[in-house]
């Protein structure tokens, strides 16, 4: 039953997306399309190191803005597309910041769901839908899901919780893995704090399946 569910919402995912990649080739066809992002090769490179090759910006239409005549400004990323929305996508240096072009947080956040489209299947548009509406902000919070599962796992002992592998809804995957980056190049301090040492082997081993290409722990819904 759940490999039906899974192939019905790949078909949907697909479907989706298709539809929106014809809809923006149309919409460069009259004009109206936001311009492309063509990030700088530091931006590119920086990238392909932080997915570890999995992604390849160059393969991914990334757009500076919104939907023509589509109210929300949020950015969103379908298979081979991206809408930053209102945000800029690309961080310039401003003298005693940022010392190099760096790609926004939201940037990547959008550029982890290409890589579930990849690993997953077209399904995570599906689920990502599903999860917003259910949830709306509060699908984002990876650390509530760790900290469930802190909770679920109460019983048992602390090296049996450390073994276990954690899996984590597409919008929290995304979540996740934006703020690493944001840590990583210096977009947020990192706080010393005993949760957030409970939390560094989480980030590890989602970063380190998100430059391996894998996500075993998979069930048809989760990252």
């Amino acid at each position: 039953m759940r490999s039906a569910v899974a192939r019905a919402a790949d078909a949907l995912g697909y479907l989706v997306g298709a539809t929106a990649r014809a809809v923006d080739r149309r919409l460069e066809t009259l004009g109206l399309a936001p311009p492309p992002l063509d990030p700088p090769p530091e931006v590119r490179d920086d990238l392909r190191a932080f997915f570890g090759h999995t992604i390849d910006p160059a393969e991914v239409m990334i757009r500076r803005g919104h939907v023509p005549a589509v109210p929300h400004r949020r950015a969103f990323a379908l298979p081979g597309l991206i809408y930053l929305g209102a945000d800029a996508g690309i961080v310039r240096p401003r003298g005693g910041g940022v010392e190099r072009p760096r790609a926004t947080p939201t940037l990547v956040h959008e550029l982890v769901h290409v890589w579930q489209g990849r690993v997953i299947g077209p399904r995570y548009v599906v689920i990502a839908l599903v999860e917003q509406a259910r949830q709306g902000r509060r699908a984002y919070d990876w650390r509530a899901v760790l900290d469930g599962a802190v909770h679920d796992r109460a019983s048992h002992d602390r090296a049996s919780y450390d073994r276990a592998p954690r899996a984590f809804p597409v919008e929290a995957h995304a979540q996740l893995v934006s703020e690493a980056y944001a840590h990583r190049y210096g977009f947020s301090p990192a706080a010393a704090s005993a949760r957030r040492s409970r939390q560094l082997p989480a980030v590890e081993e989602a970063l380190a399946g998100l430059r391996a290409g894998r996500a075993p722990t998979l069930p048809w819904r989760a990252v």
